[in-house]
């Protein structure tokens, strides 16, 4: 991660995603923004992921995980839980597709300082709007907390929440890692559905 520059994953797991909404037609997982995000480097990037045929599974594997997180989010949402959490969220677009909004669903999304400036920069470009379902909060997983960053953005721990973190714990040290799984422990009715999410997450590319 460099200052004032967004993560290359984050910028990986957007272009894989648009590019199977390009070349599948989002058969597996749709994300009409996915492409939008990626701002005048949307063509470049889907270009340079689609020129290597061996590609093809792992773009596949991303839209997959992420068709599987927002199926069990549906899933927790019909059971009553109004707070999803997306820890190391990049350019992911859920919510700005929230199709909960109006259940009241809150959406945090939880990334390094940098990954949130430029992708706030990113919608402004693109004229996508931020919802007012949805709050950032900025963590470094690394140097800092995941508790005071969510409860300074308006996260209720004493009410569920869905948590879904994909493709980032590869990256952090045991003890981040560790660290965050506590917290998401301490949240009533959230460990299953985090669970479903970083098996995917572990597999990640």
């Amino acid at each position: 991660m460099k200052e004032r520059q967004p993560s290359r994953t984050a910028l990986g797991a957007a272009g894989y995603r648009a590019a199977h909404q390009v070349l599948e037609g989002g058969k597996v997982f749709t994300d009409p923004l996915a492409r939008a995000i990626l701002g005048r480097e949307a063509d470049a990037i889907i270009a340079g992921l689609s020129a290597d045929p061996t590609q093809r599974p792992i773009r596949i594997f991303m839209a997959a995980r992420s068709r599987f997180a927002e199926d069990c989010l549906g899933t927790a949402v019909s059971r009553g839980v109004r707070q999803a959490v997306v820890l190391g969220a990049g350019f992911d677009t859920f919510s700005l597709r929230n199709p909960y909004s109006g259940l009241g669903l809150r959406v945090f999304e939880v990334d390094h300082p940098s990954t949130q400036a430029w992708k706030l920069k990113r919608l402004a470009e693109a004229g996508l709007a931020v919802p007012a379902s949805l709050t950032f909060a900025a963590v470094d997983f690394e140097s800092q907390g995941l508790s005071p960053g969510l409860l300074a953005a308006g996260f209720k721990p004493d009410r569920p929440a869905f948590f879904t973190w994909l493709g980032v714990v590869p990256y952090l040290e045991h003890e981040a890692i560790a660290a965050t799984l506590g917290y998401i422990a301490s949240v009533p009715g959230s460990a299953t559905e985090y669970f479903l999410s970083l098996f995917l997450s572990s597999r990640s590319p």
